[in-house]
């Protein structure tokens, strides 16, 4: 068993897609809050760890860090807090590539409460997957903005 320690800040989360105008970001220690800020109820917006599009595994600098150990599922465990009175729903995808292509995208619906949200999620690995990914697909309800704070990510290879 091998458990990785991804800190936000320091991680690389990223705006992803044509909406990057649509959210803002502010890093306080390990920790990063993302405010959404949607223009339209359609919007798409992203937030990435690692680099590059969804369908091929992130950039060289980032590649020991999305390696993948041996075994036979991957734990993902982080928080998630969700500032003001509203619900905030969010999308969590969990991607396994080789070399060069996705392999798996696994979706995770999250409704998140006001306050702290501890999230677990467990993935099988996929025979042949070196590396990962994940992100966060805002789910737009309302053009108001949300404010969320992503805490420390821990990756675990059983």
């Amino acid at each position: 068993m091998t458990t990785k320690r991804i800190r936000p800040a320091i991680y690389h989360y990223y705006p992803r897609g044509t909406q990057k105008n649509n959210l803002s970001m502010r890093e306080e220690e390990y920790k990063t809050e993302v405010t959404f800020l949607p223009q339209t109820l359609k919007d798409s917006i992203y937030v990435q760890l690692f680099d590059l599009k969804f369908e091929i595994p992130p950039s060289k600098i980032f590649l020991n860090d999305a390696k993948m150990e041996e075994g036979e599922e991957m734990e993902v465990k982080t928080s998630i807090y969700v500032e003001g009175d509203r619900t905030v729903r969010l999308e969590l995808y969990v991607m396994q590539y080789s070399d060069d292509e996705r392999l798996s995208n696994k979706r995770f619906p999250l409704t998140l409460n006001p306050g702290n949200n501890p999230i677990e999620e467990v993935v099988l690995q996929v025979d042949g997957a070196k590396y990962f990914k994940m992100s966060y697909k805002y789910i737009v309800e309302t053009l108001d903005p949300a404010t969320v704070r992503f805490d420390d990510l821990y990756v675990t290879f059983h």
